[in-house]
């Protein structure tokens, strides 16, 4: 169940006296919009319900804010990530009650045991975060040694799509505690340790080992047919968490020694209708690693991590890793 409370980020932006505001509301809350922005009148606060997709806390709107008349953004679904200066910025991360937390701590202790697994680390995204303490504390006393990392920007314990800095724990395995496979993909493939996912809902353990084959054959296949390419163009987003003009930068200099071609194009939203008519043999992107894991099908030309045109210029594939930014 989702706990959707205000009441700190209302106190927050009364501290800054804020009037006006920005609201941000990620895509699966877009249905809660009317209810925030009620919520926000009745504490006399008038909320502007920004419709832009959100995509996370990189990809906050403190100018869009500005020549709305606003004195602050709210941003909801996530905890800080993005440093600002001027216009305040005030998240609003949301929680999941888990009912069964209980059960599902008893199946990793059983999990582990069997496995006679001694030692892991433990992450998980802002929805779940405050689980992990209790969850450390019921497998410490089960003996199993555990520990939550020190992320760089982020909470501890807190896995980003770009970031993964608190899975550098001494344990070899990481109980990522969520769903879905981008993240603990990215944690095997960013940190080298072995995930195990744990469905926070129904409990369910599962072991990255399909998954990580099935990546890493998609990867390698984008970038042989990125291989054959000559021109390049290299993506950058305007949002103000993901803009990577000095990467991009970097590497126009490194295909052009290669004796290729490669332009840089701006955006704010990466999408393939906006690449239309580019004539170009494959894209590289700087900006959110999901937009070339999760969306790289929707895209008719290879679709490359800024990270991965090494492997395209000659690096050997050994030791492949998926790039993070902290």
């Amino acid at each position: 169940m989702l706990k959707f409370d205000l009441s700190g980020a209302i106190k927050e932006l009364k501290k800054k006296k804020a009037k006006r505001v920005l609201v941000q509301v990620p895509e699966g809350l877009k249905t809660k919009t009317n209810e925030i922005i009620i919520q926000l009148q009745k504490k006399g606060i008038e909320g502007i319900a920004g419709m832009d997709p959100c995509f996370g806390a990189c990809d906050v709107k403190p100018d869009e804010a500005k020549r709305l008349g606003c004195n602050a953004v709210l941003h909801l679904g996530h905890t800080q990530f993005t440093q600002t200066k001027g216009l305040p910025i005030i998240y609003a991360p949301l929680e999941y009650i888990l009912e069964n937390f209980e059960e599902t701590t008893e199946k990793i202790t059983r999990y582990l045991l069997d496995k006679n697994i001694k030692s892991v680390g433990l992450v998980s995204t802002a929805q779940y975060l405050k689980y992990l303490p209790l969850l450390k504390k019921k497998l410490d006393k089960k003996g199993i040694k555990t520990e939550i990392g020190k992320g760089k920007r982020v909470e501890n314990g807190q896995v980003l799509g770009c970031n993964y800095s608190s899975a550098t724990v001494k344990a070899k395995t990481i109980i990522y505690l969520g769903d879905g496979f981008f993240h603990p993909l990215g944690i095997h493939f960013g940190s080298g340790k072995e995930v195990l996912i744990t469905n926070p809902i129904n409990g369910d353990i599962k072991e990255l080992i399909e998954e990580k084959n099935d990546f890493l054959r998609k990867r390698f296949l984008t970038i042989e047919k990125a291989k054959e390419a000559n021109t390049f163009a290299i993506l950058v987003s305007t949002k103000v968490g993901q803009n990577r003009i000095s990467i991009a930068e970097k590497i126009k200099k490194e295909i052009e020694k290669k004796g290729k071609k490669a332009i840089i194009c701006a955006m704010d939203f990466i999408s393939e209708e906006k690449l239309l008519g580019l004539e170009v043999d494959a894209y590289i992107n700087t900006a959110c690693p999901r937009i070339s894991i999760d969306d790289y099908a929707s895209y008719k030309k290879p679709m490359l991590n800024y990270n991965e045109i090494q492997y395209v210029l000659g690096k050997s594939y050994e030791n492949y890793v998926l790039e993070t930014i902290y």
